[in-house]
């Protein structure tokens, strides 16, 4: 008879942080919003193995139970030690529901039915945007910080359509369903988890960056050009046209040329405010808006970098971003080391190698770093010789 997964284990290999490293990393990261004290505290190789092949009776100590339900929002600890039963159609499940824990801070919505089905229904999406919409002002949102409500309008109702037309939404603002209904059109065309689509509803009231991704180019006498693609999520109440950006060259060859990428969705306009100091800060401008709910790619191109000596690349964060990637290949290099660090709002820093990787064609050598789920105000630093 076939034995089924324990669910943390489906969970793990879905983000691709099945690693024993990589666990411990992600493990930290969520140690730190619940509690400074419990960094570091992560299972040892072994405990992990018992954990993810079921051999744990009960749950672990309640502190690995907080941290756990931190890392992956919407699952109970209970939840995360059952084994997983996929549906009749195979598909893994990636999504989410209120939780059902017996720690006070994660218990579940009031009436809630724990056999009831495992997915955001539209009434509870629209109700986490509505309760993010009227605590603006009170706090920064973050990953993995979405509210639980109950879903007092559109219970039970699951497709874009739904959110135009039921009957149950006469208390829903029109900015809370057009924004649900943009949400559920993003998840099908993205293929995104409920899980992924809850995260993004409680981010309303901010502009999300779903991917931020720079190519930088090095050639043999140190002179670079970078290239950079972000998709843009507008989950704001007002029109969105004009964002400030930064080029993290640490020297230039002169004022840099920064023009649109051909390949934008939107028009895009370019106005420099500083060109020849590092870091390089401008302001573009998108043509039409993006409009509440909308995404849109755009992108730009900048000439005349340069690297000189110790080789570094620093890239603030301006607002929320689920993934991000720094490519860089330079020419005609030996590579004798690579670090990356992630700083944080609080201004601590940790290691990101487990999102580090290089490869070398030939004379010359490719570096990328990966990251996911970062906030305002952080930033990444890699740096070479």
């Amino acid at each position: 008879m076939t034995e089924f997964p324990v669910r943390l284990k489906v969970l793990l290999r879905e983000r691709h942080w099945q690693t024993y490293r990589t666990f411990c990393t992600e493990y930290d990261k969520a140690a730190r919003a619940v509690d400074p004290d419990l960094v570091g505290g992560w299972p040892s190789r072994a405990q992990l193995h018992r954990w993810l092949s079921g051999e744990v009776k009960g749950l672990p100590y309640p502190d690995h139970c907080r941290i756990l339900e931190k890392m992956f929002p919407g699952w109970s600890a209970e939840q995360l030690f059952e084994r997983y039963r996929p549906e009749a159609s195979a598909r893994p499940e990636t999504s989410a529901r209120p939780q059902t824990s017996a720690h006070p801070e994660t218990s579940a919505r009031p009436g809630s039915d724990p056999a009831e089905s495992r997915t955001t229904d539209v009434g509870e999406l629209l109700g986490i945007i509505e309760d993010r919409v009227d605590a603006r002002g009170s706090g920064e949102p973050a990953w993995g910080d979405v509210p639980r409500v109950p879903a007092t309008a559109g219970a039970g109702l699951r497709s874009v359509s739904d959110v135009l037309s039921g009957p149950s939404l006469a208390g829903v603002s029109d900015h809370a369903r057009e924004l649900g209904r943009k949400l559920l059109e993003l998840q099908q065309l993205r293929r995104l988890s409920d899980a992924e689509i809850r995260e993004l509803a409680g981010l309303a009231g901010q502009v999300v960056e779903l991917t931020s991704t720079t190519y930088v180019h090095i050639d043999t006498q140190g002179r670079a050009t970078a290239a950079c693609r972000i998709d843009l999520l507008n989950l704001t109440d007002e029109p969105i046209s004009r964002m400030t950006r930064e080029v993290s060259f640490e020297h230039t060859g002169g004022p840099l040329g920064i023009t649109p990428a051909p390949d934008s969705d939107r028009r895009v306009e370019i106005q420099l405010i500083n060109d020849t100091t590092a870091p390089a800060r401008f302001v573009f401008e998108i043509f039409p808006q993006l409009r509440p709910g909308e995404s849109a790619r755009i992108g730009y191109m900048c000439e005349n970098g340069r690297f000189d000596g110790d080789h570094r690349w620093r890239q603030r964060i301006p607002r929320h971003t689920r993934q991000y990637t720094l490519r860089i290949r330079q020419q005609n290099v030996d590579l004798a080391e690579c670090t990356a660090m992630e700083e944080h709002p609080d201004g601590s820093q940790t290691p990101a190698t487990d999102g580090l990787m290089w490869d070398i064609y030939g004379d010359d050598v490719t570096i990328t770093l990966t990251r996911d789920y970062l906030r305002p105000n952080q930033a990444l630093t890699l740096r070479w010789k």
